[in-house]
Formats: C-alpha cells, sequence, structure tokens
C-alpha cells in the first residue's frame, strides 16, 4: 500500500512540491506510482528522500545527488568513487564549520563590546571560547 505525497511530506516536513521535483529529477529510483498515477512510498523511499535531504543540507547540488544516486545503483564497483564524492562535500561541511565558528566568535565578542558586564556570562556559556579565551576578556573590554 505505502504512503501517499502529503503523509511522507508530514513525515519528513518537506513540501510536497519537493516530493515532486525529486521524483522529476530521478532522484528516487524505486518510487511506485498506481495505475491512476498516485505516487506510493515506502519506507525505503524515504531512506531514500533522507539521504536527499542530508545531501542536500550540506549544499549538495541537485547534479551531485544525481550523480552519487547513479553511482549508487551500479553497485560495488562504484564504492570508491561514490566516497571521493562524499569526501569533498566532507571538506566543504568542515570549511562551513570553521566559517561559522569565526561569525560566532565575531558576534559574541561584539555583544561582549555592548554589555561587558554581562561578558563573562556570554563567554561561559559560549562554547566556542572555551579555549579560545584569550582574545576576548572582560579585562580587555574593560581597558
Amino acid at each position: 500500500m505505502g504512503y501517499t505525497i502529503k503523509e511522507v511530506a508530514e513525515k519528513l516536513n518537506i513540501s510536497q512540491y519537493t516530493l515532486r521535483y525529486y521524483d522529476k529529477e530521478g532522484l528516487i529510483p524505486y518510487l511506485k506510482r498506481e495505475k491512476n498515477g498516485i505516487r506510493r512510498y515506502t519506507d525505503e523511499d524515504i531512506d531514500w528522500i533522507n539521504m536527499i535531504i542530508s545531501l542536500r543540507n550540506i549544499d549538495m547540488p541537485i547534479t551531485k545527488i544525481h550523480e552519487y544516486i547513479t553511482l549508487y545503483l551500479q553497485g560495488d564497483k562504484t564504492i570508491e568513487q561514490r566516497r571521493e564524492l562524499i569526501q569533498k562535500y566532507k571538506i566543504f561541511i568542515e570549511n562551513k564549520i570553521k566559517d561559522t565558528v569565526v561569525s560566532l566568535k565575531i558576534t559574541t565578542k561584539k555583544l561582549c563590546e555592548y554589555d561587558p558586564k554581562v561578558a563573562d556570562i556570554l563567554l561561559e556559556n559560549d562554547l566556542t571560547f572555551k579555549e579560545d579565551y584569550k582574545w576576548v576578556t572582560k579585562k580587555s573590554l574593560i581597558d
């Protein structure tokens, strides 16, 4: 029987339009339709969609996701190619995290400058500063 597009959209918190788009782009390889054309999703389809969502969350373009899925469907002979593709995006994520941490530090520093009275509280609750107190301290803000 399977799930309707509405049920899957609600379950995964994505739009029905997005599910239709993924289908149109060939990203859900085993998706079945009823005789009247209505999509019926299985648990395996939902696993594919979760993988697509994860890859999109790291800003992987649809074309690269399609490439990954095409490689996956070719079986074990493409494991190394798939690993290389994912490795590139792992590096991308790591760089994105580093950039985000820098932005967080700059933002926290600015907040401390606006209100030195609460600087200690901000710094104590900001995990990015646990090893990096030396460049923003309450004393340097008062001086």
